[in-house]
């Protein structure tokens, strides 16, 4: 009797404290890029952002379709600071999302660590052509 009576105590409390303490965070959204955006042949389009310690589960999200070329492609990545600055100078880099080279995808990348970031659009692999590509890409964060 006293373990079910305790077990029943614990529930409850557990069910009045959960939903308290999910109260104090709110989804929000801040729009990274929307819209058209013109990446030249052989360079790379780059939004940078930042994390702070106070926004929780943060994750960039979106979608593009890129046209242009014979591939009608673009790759999209995101990297953390020094990460972006090691590509950028053409050293190993490991992306924290990487789309491959491709016409259209949905983007979904959970960051975890505060600090700089950068949303890169990437046509380095295009010798001739700039890509057209339309994208909305949004940092999603609780706080």
């Amino acid at each position: 009797m006293k373990k079910r009576f305790l077990f029943g105590f614990v529930t409850l409390l557990a069910l009045t404290i959960v939903p308290l303490a999910g109260c104090s965070t709110t989804l929000k959204t801040s729009n990274l890029v929307n819209g058209a955006i013109t990446v030249k042949a052989g360079s790379y389009y780059e939004v940078p952002f930042t994390i702070t310690s106070a926004m929780t589960n943060s994750s960039v999200q979106g979608s593009f379709n890129a046209s242009g070329g014979s591939g009608n492609d673009i790759i999209v990545l995101v990297f953390d600071d020094t990460s972006f600055f090691n590509w950028v100078n053409g050293h190993q880099a490991t992306p924290i999302y990487n789309s491959g080279q491709l016409t259209t995808s949905n983007i979904n990348a959970s960051i975890t660590t505060p600090g700089t970031y950068h949303l890169v659009f990437s046509n380095m692999f295009s010798l001739v052509t700039s890509k057209q590509v339309t994208t909305s890409v949004n940092l999603q964060y609780y706080q």
